[in-house]
């Protein structure tokens, strides 16, 4: 069943990641309550930019890895990204009046993103053993 399922992610790993890039399009764009975790963490949405681009950036280096180039794939994917990162903070200051864009939040995107990269092979090589 483990490779049923994987097999089913393969196939639609392109797909997945279109959702998810229009997904956290939506969710930036949209109002979103306040969370508060009880961690007590300053800054505490950083965490959540970080998780967010760095598993839509596992999801698109999944989709692409054997699809382009392996210098394109390791340039451009990760810096399309990055800039994905930055133009949805722009928007979120230029389209809305309920959410501002922060320079601190485009900076977790990034992180997430180069993060994403430098375990990727490592998280394939796992991935591989299923």
């Amino acid at each position: 069943m483990l490779r049923d399922i994987k097999k089913l992610l393969e196939r639609n790993a392109l797909i997945i990641a279109v959702v998810a890039t229009v997904f956290l399009a939506i969710l930036s764009l949209s109002v979103v309550p306040k969370l508060n975790l009880g961690l007590g963490i300053k800054a505490g949405d950083k965490y959540l930019h970080f998780i967010a681009y760095f598993g839509l950036s596992l999801m698109w280096y999944f989709a692409l890895k054997d699809r382009i180039n392996q210098k394109i794939f390791k340039i451009f994917v990760p810096l399309g990204l990055i800039f994905y990162g930055i133009i949805l903070e722009g928007l979120q200051s230029g389209l809305t009046t309920y959410r501002t864009g922060d320079v601190y939040d485009a900076i977790a995107n990034t992180a997430g993103v180069i993060v994403a990269l430098i375990l990727f092979k490592k998280i394939i090589k796992w991935y591989s053993t299923i």
